[in-house]
């Protein structure tokens, strides 16, 4: 009746991070969706820093939609993902920026998960270092 995520930061350095994003049902029960978890937390990098701006997504989302927000009051929706071929590129056009009020942290929410959902994505970042 679960989803369990894991967000893993495969590459961290002085203004550029990855972080790579996966969830799965822990059961065969309808899930309860994730709602505004931490998917990116600015001060548990290195070096800490007050924002990020996202530089691209890329995945896949399996039976069902994830949600990216900008952790602000209210929480601020910037992506809503789903299907097999995510690829967002956002260098061109400009990293997305995080709302004033935000603390910088990226949240996500799932809707719609069912017993066989998952979800594999990547994100790319532009620190903002304190």
């Amino acid at each position: 009746m679960s989803i369990e995520l894991t967000a893993t930061k495969t590459y961290d350095g002085p203004r550029r991070a990855v972080i790579q994003a996966s969830a799965m049902t822990v059961d065969d029960a309808a899930p309860d969706n994730l709602t505004l978890e931490t998917l990116v937390d600015v001060s548990a990098m290195t070096p800490p820093a007050e924002s990020v701006r996202v530089t691209g997504i890329t995945g896949q989302v399996g039976y069902g939609v994830v949600e990216l927000y900008w952790d602000a009051l209210p929480p601020v929706r910037f992506a809503v993902l789903s299907g097999d071929a995510i690829k967002y590129d956002y260098l061109d056009t400009g990293p997305l920026r995080a709302p004033a009020d935000s603390t910088g942290n990226i949240l996500i929410s799932t809707v719609g998960f069912a017993p066989t959902s998952t979800l594999m994505l990547e994100l790319g970042l532009l620190k903002r270092v304190v």
